[in-house]
C-alpha cells in the first residue's frame, strides 16, 4: 500500500495528530494510502504530548500507540506523498532529501504553528487547522 507521511519537526504534536486525524476520517480506506509520520528533528520512540492526544481524542483519532520517528532516506524512498506542516519544513526536507521534491507538500498554503509547549485550547486550535488540512487532501485524492 502506498504511504503519506506526515512531517514536523518533533513528531510528538503536529504530524501525529495529521495520522490520526487522516485514519479517523476515513483517509486510509478513501485514498487506498497508509497514514504514518515522522519528525525532521526528533528522536525515535517519544509519545504522543498529552495535549496532542487530547485534541485528537477529542476528533475521534486515538494517539495512544504513537512513537516517534525521525525521518530517513528509506521513509522518504517509501512514501508517495510526504506533507510538511510549514514552509521551513518544506526546504528542510527538500534540502536533505532533493529527490523528494516530486511527492514534497505542505499541508496548508500557510504554516500550522508548533503548539509544542501551549494549553490544551492552543492544540484544539491546532488540530482543527490540521483537519482542515487533511480532510481537503482525503477529498482531493478521492
Amino acid at each position: 500500500m502506498d504511504k503519506i507521511v506526515f512531517l514536523c519537526t518533533g513528531n510528538t504534536c503536529r504530524s501525529p495528530m495529521a495520522e490520526g486525524l487522516f485514519r479517523a476520517l476515513g483517509g486510509e480506506e478513501k485514498t487506498g494510502l497508509h497514514a504514518e509520520s515522522a519528525g525532521i528533528f526528533t528522536v525515535d520512540g517519544l509519545p504522543a504530548s498529552e495535549h496532542a492526544r487530547t485534541a485528537a481524542a477529542e476528533m475521534g483519532a486515538d494517539l495512544s500507540g504513537h512513537h516517534s520517528r525521525m525521518l530517513n532516506s528509506q521513509i522518504v524512498a517509501d512514501a508517495k506523498y510526504l506533507v510538511c506542516m510549514t514552509g521551513a519544513h518544506y526546504d528542510r526536507v527538500l534540502a536533505e532529501f532533493p529527490q523528494a521534491e516530486s511527492k514534497l507538500f505542505t499541508l496548508l498554503p500557510q504554516d500550522i504553528s508548533d503548539p509544542f509547549g501551549g494549553d490544551l485550547d492552543t492544540y484544539r486550535q491546532c488540530a482543527e487547522q490540521i483537519r482542515t488540512g487533511v480532510s481537503a487532501i482525503i477529498e482531493r485524492l478521492s
